[in-house]
This record gives C-alpha cells, sequence and structure tokens, in this order.
C-alpha cells in the first residue's frame, strides 16, 4: 500500500514522459507533504490557464486547442524550478473536453501520453475515476 510518506517520485522510468498519480480526495497538506518529500514543485493547471487567459476573447474554446494546451504542459515542466511537477487540477480540462460534442479526450490522452522530452519529471494528479483506460499501468501510481 503506497502512502505519501513512502512514495518516491524520482524513481520513475522513463523519467521523460508524464506519469499519472491517481488519488482521491488529497488534503492540500498532504500534497505540500508529498512534494517536500520529494523535492517537487506543485503547480495548478487551472492557476496556468487563468493566467494564459486573453481578456479580449469571449470563450475559451479548448477543444479546438489542444496542442496549445500540451503546449502549456510542457513549457510546465520546462519552466519549473525543481526537478519534479506535481501537476494539479488537470481533471478541470478533462472534464471540459469530456462534455463537449465530439469530444477530443481520446486524442488528448493519447498526445499527452505520448509526450516525450520533459524538462522535469511530472507527474499529474488526478481523481482515480478520471484516467484512460489504455495509459501505460508502468505509469499510473495509485494512493490510497
Amino acid at each position: 500500500m503506497l502512502t505519501i510518506n513512502n512514495l518516491s517520485l524520482q524513481d520513475v522510468k522513463p523519467a521523460d514522459y508524464p506519469h499519472l498519480l491517481l488519488w482521491d480526495s488529497p488534503h492540500d497538506a498532504e500534497i505540500h507533504q508529498l512534494a517536500f518529500n520529494n523535492n517537487a514543485q506543485i503547480i495548478s493547471y487551472r492557476d496556468n490557464l487563468i493566467s494564459r487567459i486573453n481578456s479580449k476573447q469571449k470563450y475559451l474554446i479548448l477543444q479546438e486547442n489542444i496542442s496549445q494546451e500540451l503546449a502549456a504542459i510542457k513549457e510546465i515542466c520546462d519552466h519549473a524550478n525543481k526537478p519534479i511537477v506535481i501537476l494539479k487540477d488537470l481533471e478541470i480540462l478533462i472534464t471540459y473536453l469530456y462534455s463537449q460534442p465530439s469530444s477530443p479526450l481520446s486524442l488528448f490522452w493519447h498526445k499527452l501520453g505520448n509526450m516525450r522530452h520533459l524538462e522535469s519529471i511530472l507527474w499529474i494528479l488526478l481523481p482515480t475515476q478520471i484516467h484512460p483506460i489504455n495509459w501505460n499501468k508502468k505509469r499510473i501510481t495509485t494512493i490510497v
């Protein structure tokens, strides 16, 4: 059974691919403890998205800009201050994509799963119910 005290986020292979950290209802203190234990930086996708919004645009059309969102995730890793990134709040984008007609969610998962050459080890924090079925099981860790 994995807990935040015995989980090493740096011991992953391959280190330049994204990894999923499935965890239902973590408290902020637990996430911060995990980050502290692993010398990781916590970054909120939601806060990053808000910082990138053009105030002149009326609507977010994220389903048409999947490449832009993937590039933003890669950029988060490129500009991280620590060797490991814990990306939280990505379920906002996933839920948004899922709710769209002709959802590009499968394409998003495919491209995210195949993203390579990340500058930091990327752990995407998600609830256990929100993860792709065909994601490489070696790159999924569940905290109970």
